[in-house]
């Protein structure tokens, strides 16, 4: 038998004996009935409030029993010879069942109200805690660990979305396939009697995880409010969590982007001198000749060098240049295919072991940018396509139109990007795992490819097959001659 059918019958005989007290105490003292009726309200009414309904009935039954056996005439006998005392002792059946039930409503009450502010009182204390948490670590193990101390759970398990991570804390836990259940379908889920919850977590209405709270076993100390304001609490710092991260890794990310800009603009500010004297001195010794063949080559070596060099420094000022803060675009209208085959000629020399293909569906259209910026960010995916493409593979540049949109894809064969990673690629200093081993890089260059195009408010993407290969695209606002 449950223990709680136990306990009710140990209180009706308990409610039995009361009667039986109360009955002896008014019977010695030679109550009438109409006082002893109210003698046995007293009581009746104060097991009602304190032990339910279905006890004080009981409880009023024998004490009807009981007015009817020793206060009303004939006495000792379950039967009354004045229909008024039938009246009576009705009424009073009444009377003391509605006052019971009053009662009963009135305990119910007050132990609804006294749950509700116990509940208020832990919501409160979590969310001050939630606050005091540490914000460096993943705060998912933290969190609910404080949320199963909080309200006595047996097991409350988290996912991150997000993170893709699954924190769990007690026995009672979920699996990551059912988290991505709730999460998938958006669905809460209650189950009251056994107390289980599951609920997804809203930012606004964007999901970004779902949760599971699990109570003790016969005892369900939260109901699906109470489950609904600890998903809003856990979804908060959750949010606060992410935002401290990705505001801690902007302040990294901006303190090292100022370090590097200033020593990439010092040491290619020391390189202009000498870089000027070695190509002044090369082409000296050009001019003064006579030089013997061999010495001529050399010394047309040391100036397309001393070139080349000259180029990759002004890259590198212009590189340090861009600074989100401080990144000036300079619009202008220009054909596209003037700029094509200006990137064709400066490109052609470093990426000699690749065949480049131009393309162009539109050669008459225009477009409003920065010539420099645009120039400096297709020559950036040329020349990492270059990196990650087999020796001798092909490499395309196209041009298009589309819709309205001028955009500009550089496809390389034979590479590939993982799908994960083709959003974190276009973070600063980012690389993929053992891209170091393939191609030397500071991770910074299509970074700069992604604020090139976000400050001509244009965007970048790319796509990648295992057997096609790997296209980078950058578009831009189209612009035509028509329209300026």
């Amino acid at each position: 038998m449950p223990r709680s059918w136990i306990r009710r019958l140990l209180r009706v005989a308990a409610s039995a004996l009361i009667v039986v007290l109360v009955t002896a105490i008014a019977h010695g003292s030679h109550a009438k009935s109409f006082v002893a009726g109210f003698i046995y309200l007293f009581p009746i009414t104060l097991i009602a409030f304190r032990w339910g309904f279905i006890e004080a009935s009981v409880a009023s039954v024998l004490s009807v029993g009981c007015l009817d056996f020793f206060f009303t005439e004939p006495l000792f006998h379950f039967y009354m010879s004045d229909p008024q005392d039938w009246l009576a002792l009705t009424s009073f059946e009444a009377i003391v069942l509605v006052v019971s039930q009053l009662a009963d409503r009135l305990k119910s009450h007050a132990t609804e109200v006294s749950r509700k502010r116990d509940q208020v009182e832990k919501l409160y204390f979590m969310s001050r805690d939630i606050l005091l948490l540490n914000r460096r670590p993943p705060i998912g193990a933290n969190l609910v660990n404080l949320i199963r101390e909080a309200f006595n759970l047996d097991g409350v398990t988290l996912w991150d979305d997000r993170e893709t991570r699954l924190n769990t804390a007690g026995i009672d836990n979920v699996s990551e396939g059912e988290m991505r259940a709730v999460l998938f379908h958006k669905q809460h889920q209650n189950d009251s009697v056994n107390g289980s919850f599951r609920r997804v977590l809203f930012l606004g209405t964007k999901p970004i995880g779902a949760m599971s709270l699990v109570a003790p076993s016969g005892r369900s100390l939260i109901d699906a409010h109470t489950a609904d304001a600890i998903a809003s609490l856990a979804a908060l710092a959750l949010e606060r969590s992410h935002s401290f991260k990705a505001e801690s890794e902007a302040e990294a990310s901006r303190q090292s982007e100022e370090l590097r800009s200033a020593v990439l603009d010092g040491l290619a500010h020391a390189f202009k001198t000498p870089l000027a004297t070695i190509q002044g001195a090369s082409s000296g010794l050009l001019e003064i000749g006579p030089l013997g063949p061999a010495q001529e080559e050399l010394a047309t070596l040391i100036n397309q060098e001393a070139l080349r060099l000259g180029d990759l420094t002004t890259h590198a000022l212009h590189t340090a240049g861009i600074d989100g803060e401080h990144l000036k675009v300079h619009k202008e209208e220009f054909r596209v295919q003037s700029l094509l085959k200006d990137i064709s000629e400066q490109c052609s020399a470093h990426i000699s072991a690749h065949q480049l293909n131009i393309l162009a569906d539109t050669p008459n259209e225009y477009v409003c940018a920065d010539s420099r910026l645009l120039k400096l960010a297709l020559l950036e995916l040329i020349d990492n396509a270059a990196k990650y493409a087999d020796p001798q593979a092909r490499i395309s540049l196209r041009a298009s139109q589309m819709d309205t949109e001028v955009t500009f894809s550089v496809e390389n064969e034979d590479s590939y990007i993982a799908p994960e990673e083709r959003f974190r690629i276009f973070r600063r200093f980012y690389r993929s795992p053992g891209s170091q081993h393939r191609a030397p890089g500071t991770g910074i260059g299509l970074s700069f490819v992604k604020r090139i195009a976000e400050a001509h408010s244009g965007r970048v993407w790319v796509e990648s097959d295992p057997k096609l290969g790997t296209t980078f695209f950058l578009a831009l606002p189209a612009h035509t001659k028509e329209d300026a």
